[in-house]
């Protein structure tokens, strides 16, 4: 017996197989990585493309972290086998906590989102949900339209990668980038359009051609010679090549050809114009991601508040202004009769507004208008709210007007003596009925004890948030009551809450009160020697501020939140002062006074403005819309599951019947595919005949019809050029009597499970 232990020797066959071998699995992980690497590619593109939706580009590095991370995540999970539904889980998950950290980082428990930072998300998304379709971009990042585009990146790479390597799609793995590209096209304003779409097609036509290199390796390897690796990278990048070559010829053409300079079909509610200002839209966002861009400049002789409108109605929820009284706005601009107490000094202040990029119907200016000089557009005014709106498409840029501004600035002495009995309205002092306000009329009461003047109560209330609390932008967005005990116990907050919270103070103690959204006076530049000087205004600036009402002299301004101060309010013992964090912007050619032509259009004398006036300011006030934010989610909710089980088969049967050309090969799958969902799994290993075996053990059908069937597949399976038609009918018509006798928790699955969809729609086994 030959008992020796030397090894067997290989055949040059066997070392040429196992390279070949080798080779082979070595190339399929450099196309799997490509694509990976291209799809990765196309969601950064589509998370860039939000730059028409959000405020500058403060939102693109936790986009680019999220896009990133969330494609690592779908990646892993599918190199580890998990399965569909608990990867999509598992997507989710991670996409939400890395979200959270970005939108909601000081609500986090040990790291974690929690109660806390669920009921800060859910607060944020219904208050974005009650904006929808009234809200015009850019957007604030800090809000729930920022968590929703987090969201949507984290879903577009999962899909993607799913669509991609897990149901063998090309074409297909771009649907969640595309219906996200579209989305924005549509509602996004005019930024960097041209080249973010050519960058986008570029990347896509990429994404579809690696992809389908990833299942046709033989036709690049007659092209450029078959190497492991160094064939696909060939491929790649002609295909790279050939794709921006693509883009740059759309680029250069498609705005030379006949109509592309001709108004969009589908136009943007945005027009041409950039941020608004909406009086209803939480201005935390704005204030958190400060543009330089310039919204609007004033030229005028003196720094002031630049007003937009003013909220007299809380529902212990939201401050808003009705729209009924923005619709009597007219042509009758503010005057000073009545103002009849002594020692009230007005400021008259000229102001030359310009647009740059400011969007909406509510004009800036300086509190009571009484003289318009000139203008490019018609104005129109509401002397109760103290709004000034323009008609027709709402600002546009380079609007001018001039306006003259009577400000009121009362001494300390008169307003101690003034009462305030005497509000235009009720609803100017009316307490919203809540759990909350027993506990914050005894803070009002504590602050001002001992005291009995007005105007020494309101300086106490001013003095209470000036010394105790810090202005913070990582707080919640709410001014509702009881957001407003969690205000007093954090004592940090922003203009928003500072002035919700004083103007409530203000009535739970008898005096008129109201909150005025605007902007702060701005960056200051003298214009040559004059006294004139220009007023940069951006999104820092923007504000919100209370004023009270005093009888005979009208409603007067405080200022609680610290770190802001307005100008010529002395009375409130605050110095003026204002956020100058940004650095001031590059020298641009801004219209001096001097060199100014304009257009007069007088007020027109009417009590209603135009048609399109009556869309001025969304009213979200209570009775507009009964409808529950909760409820309004659950429909849209249920409108995406239906659309998911609809679509979901046929994409599912679609990508299968691209994919095999053998159809009785699909159908035979399907026939095994239906018998496993009822009776379980049958081995891998087993044969057509085994498998009709099967089917004759647990009763699937007539064991006659179940004999014949497999007889006549094992004929169609194995020959070269299967023909016989009636066999393959039969094998029809077995598929189509079992399917509608599936259980109905399999039919309903089915259509909610991509793996089985896949399964029983004839897929390849995984």
């Amino acid at each position: 017996m030959n008992t020796s232990s030397e090894p067997t020797p290989v055949t040059s066959s066997e070392t040429t197989t196992s390279a070949s071998a080798r080779g082979l699995a070595y190339d399929r992980t450099v196309r799997d990585l490509l694509g990976v690497v291209t799809l990765w590619i196309l969601t950064l593109v589509t998370a860039i493309s939000f730059c028409r939706i959000f405020q500058g580009w403060g939102f693109l590095p936790s986009y680019a972290i999220v896009t990133t991370l969330a494609h690592l995540t779908a990646y892993a999970l599918r190199r580890w086998r998990v399965a569909f539904l608990p990867s999509f889980v598992t997507a989710l998950l991670t996409t939400y906590l890395i979200t959270s950290f970005f939108q909601a980082h000081n609500t986090l428990t040990y790291g974690l989102p929690l109660k806390e930072t669920w009921s800060f998300n859910w607060n944020e998304l219904s208050q974005s949900w009650q904006l929808l379709g009234e809200a015009i971009p850019p957007l604030p990042l800090q809000s729930g339209f920022g968590f929703v585009g987090l969201i949507s990146i984290g879903l577009i790479a999962f899909l993607s990668d799913s669509f991609a390597f897990r149901f063998a799609g090309r074409v297909e793995s771009l649907i969640p980038s595309t219906i996200v590209f579209i989305v924005l096209s549509g509602v996004g304003i005019d930024r960097n359009r041209t080249l973010i779409t050519g960058l986008w097609i570029a990347t896509a036509i990429i994404s579809v051609a690696v992809l389908r290199l990833r299942y046709q390796l033989t036709r690049s390897s007659k092209l450029f010679g078959y190497r492991p690796g160094h064939t696909t990278i060939v491929s790649a990048t002609y295909i790279a090549s050939l794709a921006i070559v693509a883009s740059l010829i759309a680029l250069v053409v498609g705005p030379r050809l006949p109509g592309a300079s001709e108004k969009a079909w589908l136009s943007s509610r945005s027009g041409e114009s950039g941020p608004q200002l909406d009086p209803l839209v939480d201005i935390r966002g704005r204030l958190s991601n400060p543009s330089d861009e310039v919204l609007f400049n004033v030229a005028a002789e003196f720094p002031s508040y630049w007003r937009i409108t003013s909220l007299p109605d809380f529902d212990g929820n939201k401050w808003t202004v009705s729209q009924d009284l923005l619709n009597t706005a007219g042509g009758q601009l503010a005057s000073t009769a009545s103002i009849t107490e002594v020692g009230v000094a007005t400021t008259e202040v000229t102001q030359l507004v310009t647009i740059q990029s400011l969007a909406g119907s509510f004009a800036p200016v300086a509190e009571r208008p009484i003289q318009l000089r000139s203008a490019t557009r018609s104005l129109f005014y509401e002397p109760e709210s103290g709004t000034l709106l323009v008609s027709k498409d709402g600002l546009q840029q380079n609007d001018i007007y001039q306006v003259v501004s009577a400000v009121v600035v009362p001494s300390s002495d008169t307003l101690r003596f003034s009462q305030s009995s005497s509000p235009p309205g009720a609803q100017y002092v009316q307490v919203p009925e809540s759990d909350e306000i027993p506990a914050l009329r005894k803070v009002v009461d504590e602050i001002i004890q001992g005291l009995s003047g007005n105007y020494e109560k309101l300086l106490a209330l001013q003095s209470y948030f000036r010394d105790n609390f810090a202005y913070s932008l990582d707080v919640p967005a709410s001014t509702s009551t009881s957001a407003t005990l969690d205000f007093l116990a954090r004592q940090s907050g922003y203009c928003e809450q500072f002035s919700s919270t004083f103007a409530l103070f203000a009535r739970l103690i008898g005096i008129p009160s109201r909150v005025v959204i605007g902007f702060t006076p701005g960056e200051e530049t003298p214009i040559g020697t004059s006294n004139v000087r220009l007023f940069n205004v951006r999104s820092q600036h923007a504000h919100a501020w209370p004023e009270v009402w005093f009888d005979g002299i009208g409603w007067v301004l405080f200022e609680p939140t610290p770190g802001r101060g307005a100008p010529s309010a002395d009375y409130t013992n605050v110095d003026p002062a204002q956020d100058n964090s940004l650095p001031a912007p590059a020298a641009s050619t801004t219209t001096t006074p001097d060199s100014i032509s304009t257009t007069t259009t007088a007020i027109a004398p009417t009590t209603t403005p135009s048609d399109s006036d009556t869309s001025i300011a969304p009213n979200t006030s209570a009775g507009t819309d009964t409808t529950a934010p909760w409820l309004k989610i659950l429909i849209v909710a249920l409108a995406l599951v239906a659309l998911w089980a609809i679509a979901l088969p046929i994409v599912i049967r679609s990508l299968v019947q691209r994919r095999e050309s053998n159809t009785i090969l699909v159908n035979w799958r399907i026939a095994v595919a239906q018998f496993e969902t009822v009776h379980g799994r049958l081995p891998k290993q087993f044969t057509v005949y085994e498998i009709g075996q099967s089917f004759i053990a647990k009763q699937w059908d007539d064991p006659q019809v179940i004999t014949e069937l497999v007889d006549d597949m094992s004929k169609l399976l194995f020959a070269h050029n299967p023909s016989d038609l009636i066999a393959a009918e039969a094998l029809v018509a077995f598929v189509k009597s079992h399917n509608s006798q599936l259980p109905l928790k399999v039919q309903i699955l089915r259509r909610f499970s991509p793996q089985l969809a896949w399964k029983l729609a004839g897929g390849t086994p995984a």
